[in-house]
């Protein structure tokens, strides 16, 4: 299990932003699901690192380590910025 004390990884952080972004880009007040958060996880881990590689599985697994879990009523855009935080801020 991944330490959420630590920083992620330069690529990680990366994805979070990404994510971050693509949430605040589309339906921001929508509400967040925890399913949205694992396909999202899984979608982005893959498009960067090419379909059923080994390395967009690792991918996956630091993004789901370092994402938050979905608190109780929030928006993709609450989720956004819970995600940022994740990342190390908005560096």
């Amino acid at each position: 299990m991944q330490d959420r004390t630590r920083l992620p990884d330069a690529d990680t952080r990366a994805l979070l932003q990404q994510i971050a972004a693509r949430l605040l880009a589309e339906r921001p007040q929508h509400p967040m699901r925890e399913t949205l958060r694992l396909a999202l996880a899984l979608t982005f881990a893959e498009r960067r690192h090419g379909y059923g590689t080994a390395r967009a599985e690792h991918a996956e697994e630091l993004l789901l380590a370092h994402a938050p879990a979905v608190g109780k009523g929030w928006t993709r855009s609450r989720y956004a910025e819970a995600l940022r935080e994740a990342a190390g801020g908005d560096r």
